[in-house]
């Protein structure tokens, strides 16, 4: 039996709470990071694996697709070139400008056990981080991000979608909190700035481009900083050893 608009919009709603709440408690609870890069790279892509295709059974419960969310050939070009130039200057602005002011003003918290930057100072891994970035963060974050605050749209009008960037990019940046106050702060700005560009013209395509290029953007510079703190230049390394009287 086909459900009506307004069950599927309930099951869809209540589907996103239980998923934040899942989210807080996973936080809380603390989840370890693996020894072995593979096994975080499976963890990642199953989760957003799984996230990716609750969003397609909920759209479909909906007599929906991906078109719903601004998944569409129209101006293809366009949206994606915009998409890239956009997410060249959130990387600019996010990753190291505000990123620096933040670190500054507040501190990150030292790190106990493993950290994930582990996992950046071998170059090869960049072949799983680049995919993941485009993928995990440009296609699936992206398109349950637009998930999201079409459904509170659907639910509460205008009021709803401001709601729901809201709370959504609350929870964005609440998912990297481990990294710190200051970077989840960053991160949720961030959030609230690619739900301002899905706006725009509610294409998917272009937050979609932003994200994923701007994550690429960050993996590369995440392997080079590892590789600089691990082997310093030779310059660098001459001056930091002790000088002899």
């Amino acid at each position: 039996m086909a459900l009506s608009k307004r069950t599927a919009l309930g099951i869809s709603l209540g589907v996103i709470v239980l998923y934040w709440i899942y989210q807080i408690v996973a936080h809380r609870t603390g989840t370890s990071i693996p020894a072995d890069f593979s096994q975080f790279v499976v963890r990642i892509v199953t989760t957003k694996l799984v996230v990716l295709t609750a969003i397609l059974v909920l759209l479909r419960l909906d007599g929906g697709g991906l078109r719903d969310l601004g998944v569409t050939r129209h101006e293809w070009p366009k949206h994606l070139g915009l998409g890239l130039v956009f997410g060249f200057g959130m990387f600019v602005f996010f990753n190291v400008a505000l990123d620096s002011l933040m670190s500054s003003l507040i501190p990150r918290p030292p790190s106990s056990g493993r950290s994930v930057t582990q996992f950046f100072e071998s170059p090869m891994n960049l072949l799983a981080w680049i995919p993941i970035g485009i993928f995990g963060g440009g296609v699936v974050e992206e398109l349950q991000r637009i998930f999201v605050i079409t459904r509170f749209e659907s639910w509460l009008g205008r009021p709803g979608l401001i709601l729901g960037v809201a709370l959504t990019s609350v929870m964005f940046g609440y998912g990297h909190l481990y990294q710190g106050v200051g970077t989840a702060i960053g991160t949720a700005l961030s959030g609230v700035m690619f739900s301002l560009i899905y706006l725009r013209r509610r294409s998917a395509l272009e937050p979609i481009a932003a994200h994923a290029f701007s994550d690429v953007l960050a993996v590369l510079g995440a392997t080079m900083l590892a590789r600089h703190r691990r082997k310093p230049w030779p310059r660098l390394a001459r001056r930091s050893q002790p000088r002899r009287c």
